[in-house]
């Protein structure tokens, strides 16, 4: 079994955690290799209207991007972020009573961290949203995305959220040219309110928040009014959330399907591409 790291010091959490990432290098051997095979990914920009995104080629991720989650496969292997079945070599962080961090083993981002729930439990947001604000008043150099249990989640069957240095994802890269065509929806009070853009590849919606409190309720509001089908136990999105100072950002992404059509196709058809990626590096 995994062991919560001792690490103590630096008192700073940013620091704390850059150390806490080093030293889990150290100890994995095959984690600390696939963050070096990130230098050996291929990138490629793709305009599309005035927006820019970046495909990602990493082999690596294949274990995620191809992941089986339908019932039968889900109950035929272990879970993968439940303590017990997690590496030896796999250290955490204890975050509050609920979620543990881990370094992920299969990077997208130059630091990359999962935020696993203690208790194995199916992926479900509304429940567990103001998680992703508790760790950003921690962690302010880091964004945090949520993927649905139909949405680009490898792991629906155990809750989790994914963490990466701020700043990187051609999202945020474009954020202050982006934003300038937000529509606001609803205003709770200064600094608290729910936008929409239509301008970018595909529709968002924009939280923005100030308290942990204000964050919940607008998400909330946001939640009741998307789509929820029969046969699912969420609305299909995606999240990605960040700090501006004291301005939390959460970026919700409506899905009305898991994969593109291509994913499924036959020979030099098939591409399998993960469409929980559209806003970071796939």
């Amino acid at each position: 079994m995994n062991k919560e790291t001792s690490i103590r010091e630096p008192r700073n959490e940013n620091k704390r955690l850059t150390f806490f990432f080093s030293q889990q290098l150290k100890e994995w051997k095959t984690a600390r290799y696939r963050f070096k095979d990130l230098k050996k990914v291929k990138t490629k920009k793709i305009i599309c209207r005035e927006n820019t995104l970046q495909v990602q080629f990493n082999p690596a991720r294949m274990v995620s991007t191809g992941a089986k989650i339908d019932k039968n496969s889900l109950a035929k292997r272990p879970c993968f972020l439940c303590a017990k079945n997690r590496p030896q070599e796999q250290i955490f962080i204890r975050l509050d009573e609920d979620f543990d961090l881990l370094v992920n083993p299969f990077p997208i981002l130059p630091m990359h961290f999962t935020i696993a729930a203690q208790r194995h439990q199916p992926q479900n947001i509304l429940p567990n949203y103001t998680e992703i604000h508790n760790f950003l008043s921690v962690y302010d150099n880091l964004t945090v995305f949520y993927n649905g249990p139909k949405c680009g989640a490898s792991a629906p069957d155990h809750l989790h959220f994914q963490a990466g240095i701020s700043g990187l994802l051609p999202l945020q890269k474009e954020w202050a040219r982006i934003s300038n065509s937000i529509e606001r929806l609803f205003t709770l009070d200064e600094g608290n309110e729910i936008a929409a853009l239509s301008t970018f590849i595909c529709p968002l919606f924009v939280i923005y928040s100030t308290s942990a409190e204000t964050d919940e309720a607008l998400f909330r509001k946001l939640y009741e009014t998307l789509p929820k089908r029969e046969d699912e136990s969420e609305p299909m999105l995606n999240i990605v959330a960040w700090r501006d100072c004291e301005k939390y950002i959460t970026v919700v992404i409506p899905r009305e399907q898991h994969r593109p059509s291509f994913y499924s196709a036959v020979g030099d058809a098939q591409f399998l591409i993960s469409q929980a990626h559209w806003i970071w590096p796939v």
